[in-house]
């Protein structure tokens, strides 16, 4: 009994005391492997993640309404997203997600005598992602996802001096909400991976500054983009802590109506649509993803224009894509 005594108090006096520190491991998170190619569509309770990063665009070309590249006669346009994104693992089903944008803009023309620059706020997004099905190792991943756009860019380009068809800024948002639905499934077959996905992207009508009817410049109309049918996939290839990816996005965009607002319940219900303002876009993405640690990741792409048409609304990004290719690069923080 004496003996038993002495080798508690032992081991009492010898333990280490009990701490907690902000940035120790969090014992209530689920596992996150350190490879790309092993993880699912969801962070996984308990992590938060923060991105931030940046994209470029310089445009020296569109499409024609019959969908041929061409070139601008002397026109160059820049534009620019900086971007501060979050992850959060709310619970072993679920994810709370959000990205905060900041554009630049500027359109260049040698020939008239044409710099115009800008710099402001974009349209922020969040979401929600629920995991129907996950399997582990090797990985299977099944979500739905909700997604909301606020508009808060710059919506006026300028103060119509000299008449409404001249400006001084650059709009950097359709001025309109959207609501996005859609799904994504990812599978893992050793060091490759297969995602796919869909999504509906409802846009709803709201009056806004960049309207303007010019027999009797009556400012502030209303309009309302057309809806998005979009289908991507993407392709990833793990090659020790480096994923080469590469994919395509499909979208197929609705026409967009424009015109006064109409008394009553349903607002939008005199506007006119647009003809030629639809079309179809197609684009090339390819990138890759470091896996510096498990909490840290450099992740770069591209994006290439391979179709798409004038849909009638440049410069108003979300309206009318540019042609031009998209370099990015992101870092992405994980706790």
């Amino acid at each position: 009994m004496k003996k038993t005594l002495t080798l508690l108090a032992a081991l009492f006096c010898t333990a280490p005391a009990a701490h907690a520190a902000g940035f120790q491991a969090k014992t209530m998170r689920e596992t996150l492997s350190a490879r790309e190619v092993e993880r699912g569509l969801l962070i996984g309770k308990g992590w938060l993640e923060v991105g931030l990063g940046a994209d470029i665009k310089k445009a020296d070309g569109y499409w024609s309404a019959e969908g041929e590249p061409l070139e601008f006669d002397d026109a160059l346009w820049t534009w620019s997203t900086q971007r501060a994104s979050f992850r959060y693992g709310l619970t072993k089903r679920s994810e709370l997600y959000g990205t905060v944008k900041w554009h630049y803009a500027r359109l260049e023309n040698e020939r008239l005598g044409t710099d115009v620059t800008d710099f402001g706020l974009g349209d922020p997004r969040f979401g929600y992602k629920y995991e129907w099905f996950k399997s582990l190792a090797p990985v299977t991943s099944v979500i739905t996802y909700l997604e909301y756009k606020g508009p808060a860019g710059n919506e006026s380009p300028g103060n119509y001096i000299g008449g409404p068809s001249t400006f001084s800024s650059v709009i950097m948002t359709t001025g309109t909400p959207d609501l996005e639905f859609g799904a994504r499934g990812k599978r893992q077959i050793g060091p490759v991976g297969i995602t796919l996905g869909g999504a509906y992207v409802r846009r709803f009508s709201n009056v806004v500054q960049y309207v303007v009817e010019t027999d009797l410049n009556v400012f502030n109309g209303r309009i309302k983009p057309g809806d998005i049918t979009k289908f991507d996939g993407e392709l990833l290839v793990q090659v020790g802590p480096v994923a080469l990816q590469g994919g395509g996005i499909v979208q197929m965009r609705k026409a967009t109506a424009i015109g006064p607002t109409s008394a009553g319940l349903f607002q939008a219900a005199d506007l006119v649509v647009q003809e030629g303002s639809d079309g179809v876009y197609v684009d090339a993405t390819g990138g890759f993803t470091f896996n510096i640690t498990r909490g840290i990741d450099l992740v770069g792409g591209v994006t290439i224009p391979i179709a798409g048409e004038d849909l009638m609304y440049f410069p108003i990004e979300d309206l009318h894509p540019t042609r031009g290719n998209t370099y990015s690069g992101t870092f992405e923080f994980r706790y």
